[in-house]
């Protein structure tokens, strides 16, 4: 079931143009200011209260799922869950947006939607728009896949949660520091996941010329795992380069990505064959 829903929610994600109300973070920001506003008591307002405030959606899928313990709602919640967690259709505008403008030269435009798509993967404004294609594609797909296989849907929504959290604690102009566990929360719920996913760029790309970088990264346990993988990434690419052309780099480092997205897919239907994953 695991597999089939996994299957279904990738598919419709990619054929289909998602509306806004199929984003998870269009109902945890509704259930965040809904909830400031009904406990604006003090004590609600502790890091403890707030991060259970903050996963209670999450932690209510979960519940709902083995209080009902239906197979049919189990399955049918599986796949909005994971349409909920997986959805980046702004960020998939915003890539076809710079590929259209980089094709006719227009480097202001292209700068524009470089911004846009650092912004929106969490990091800074300078980061290339293939690192942050790389970054967006690890945290909407992989990273999820991985949480859903352990934790089912609530484990997908968790993971989407802390996504959200730590993005918009990073886009705040607040200087409040009361709050940056969030992003430390993010930072372990990445450490296994992003060394899973910059193996698997190891299978689908140049093997040995990346396993000497993936070692020495994966084997630091402080090493950032976006810098794990963008690292990995360039190694693992094997596809020749025309400084010509705009575009290639970023479209290459995609493929990979996207290759190592369906190796994992075959190997969570391994495991389902083995009998591992229900």
């Amino acid at each position: 079931m695991v597999l089939i829903a996994l299957l279904i929610a990738l598919s419709i994600e990619r054929l289909y143009h998602s509306p806004d109300a199929l984003h998870w973070q269009f109902y945890l920001s509704r259930w965040q200011h809904w909830s400031a506003s009904k406990l604006s008591d003090e004590k609600w307002q502790s890091a403890p209260a707030t991060f259970l405030r903050t996963i209670a959606p999450a932690l209510f899928v979960g519940l709902l799922i083995q209080l009902l313990d239906n197979l049919l709602v189990t399955f049918l919640v599986s796949i909005a869950a994971l349409l909920l967690a997986i959805n980046c259709e702004p960020a998939r505008v915003s890539y076809k947006t710079y590929l259209k403008a980089a094709n006719r030269g227009d480097d202001e435009t292209c700068q524009e939607y470089q911004r846009a798509l650092s912004q929106y993967a969490g990091l800074g404004e300078k980061t290339s728009v293939n690192q942050s294609l790389i970054w967006m594609n690890y945290r909407h797909y992989l990273a999820v896949m991985f949480y859903f296989v352990l934790f089912g849907s609530f484990g997908a929504l968790l993971y989407a949660t802390f996504r959200i959290a730590a993005d918009t604690e990073n886009n705040s102009e607040s200087q409040d520091n009361s709050k940056s566990y969030w992003s430390r929360l993010l930072w372990f719920a990445d450490w296994v996941p992003a060394r899973l996913a910059a193996f698997g760029l190891l299978i689908v790309g140049h093997f040995s010329r990346a396993f000497p970088v993936w070692v020495k990264h994966s084997l630091n346990p402080q090493a950032e795992p976006d810098k794990l993988l963008f690292n990995v990434a360039c190694k693992a690419e094997d596809s020749p380069q025309h400084p010509d052309d705009r575009t290639e780099h970023i479209a290459c480092q995609l493929r990979l990505m996207r290759r190592q997205q369906i190796f994992w897919v075959c190997v969570i239907a391994a495991l389902t064959l083995w009998g591992t994953v229900n």
